[in-house]
C-alpha cells in the first residue's frame, strides 16, 4: 500500500525538518556517501523507527538530527531552527536542553551511582542539587528503579543499566528522544521490556522518539517505519500499513 503522506501530515507539528542531507566521509582517498540526499520531516510526539542494514547510513541520520555531526550539505532544523547556524555553544544549549540521547552502549558513568548518572545532564544545564535529586528520583522510578538509585552500573544488569541510560536521555525534559539501537546489547525479554518502556513514554508522556535500530520487534511500538538503504530513504510506511506477525509483537503480556 502506498504511504498517504498528505493524510497522515494533516494537522500535525513539524518537529524536526531534514533538507536534502548528505554526508560524505573519507576512506583514504576514497570518498564514502554515507547519506546521498535525505529528505524528511517528523511530527511532535511521534515515534519513528529508522530501518536498514548495517552500512545503511541510519547511525549517520541518527547523528546529523542529534546534532552529534554536520551534513557535508542540506539543513536540519530542529523546532525550526537551522542547526547549521549555531556556533558551539549554542549547539551544546540545543543538545542539553532538546535532545537526549539513548545508545546501545549505555554510556554510563561507571563509577557514578544511578542518581548520579541521572542527574549529570541536570549539573550541566545549571539545575540545583536540591531539584536535580527530585527530579532524578521520580525518573528513577518512571523507569522501575528507585530502589537502584544507590547502585553503579557494575552492581545492575544490561536491562537496568540501560533503564538508567533512558532516565538520563529525559533529565532536562527534551522535545526529542535519539535511541541508537537501543536494545542491540539486550536479550529478547529485556528487549521488550524496554520497547514498552519506549512505547509508554511516547504515548503517555507524549515524547517524541527516533529509534535508529536492526530490531523488527520495534514495529509493534512505533507510527511510522523509515527505511534507508545505501544513504537514502527506501520508503516510509505506517505501522497500519505493514503487516507484522503477532508472535513477534512483544507486547504487553495482557495484550
Amino acid at each position: 500500500m502506498d504511504f498517504d503522506f498528505e493524510k497522515y501530515a494533516a494537522g500535525r507539528e513539524v518537529l524536526v525538518s531534514v533538507h536534502n542531507i548528505r554526508r560524505i566521509f573519507m576512506r583514504g582517498e576514497e570518498e564514502v556517501h554515507a547519506l546521498n540526499g535525505i529528505n524528511l520531516e517528523i511530527y511532535r510526539g511521534e515515534y519513528i523507527c529508522v530501518m536498514g542494514p548495517s552500512g545503511s547510513g541510519k547511525t549517520t541520520f541518527f547523528n546529523m538530527v542529534g546534532g552529534l555531526d554536520s551534513p557535508t550539505s542540506g539543513r536540519v532544523f530542529i523546532e525550526g531552527v537551522d542547526m547549521a547556524q549555531l556556533n558551539a555553544e549554542e549547539l551544546a544549549f540545543l543538545r542539553c536542553r532538546k535532545i537526549g540521547y539513548v545508545f546501545q552502549q549505555f554510556n554510563l558513568n561507571t563509577v557514578m551511582t544511578a542518581l548520579e548518572n541521572v542527574t549529570l545532564p541536570m549539573v550541566f544545564a545549571g539545575v540545583s542539587s536540591d531539584e536535580a535529586r527530585a527530579r532524578g528520583m521520580a525518573l528513577l522510578a518512571k523507569v522501575g528503579l528507585a530502589d537502584r538509585w544507590s547502585h553503579t552500573p557494575k552492581e545492575m544488569s544490561g536491562g537496568q543499566m540501560q533503564r538508567v541510560a533512558i532516565a538520563r536521555s529525559l533529565a532536562n525534559n527534551p522535545s526529542i528522544l535519539l535511541c541508537d539501537e537501543p536494545t542491540g546489547n539486550l536479550d529478547l525479554k529485556t528487549g521488550k521490556e524496554i520497547h514498552w518502556l519506549l512505547h509508554d513514554l511516547n504515548k503517555i508522556d507524549g515524547v517524541t522518539i527516533i529509534c535508529a535500530t536492526h530490531d523488527h520487534n520495534m514495529l509493534s511500538v512505533s507510527d511510522r517505519m523509515v527505511w534507508i538503504s545505501d544513504g537514502q530513504i527506501e520508503r516510509i510506511a505506517a505501522r497500519e500499513d505493514v503487516k507484522i506477525e503477532k508472535a513477534s509483537l512483544g507486547a504487553h503480556d495482557d495484550d
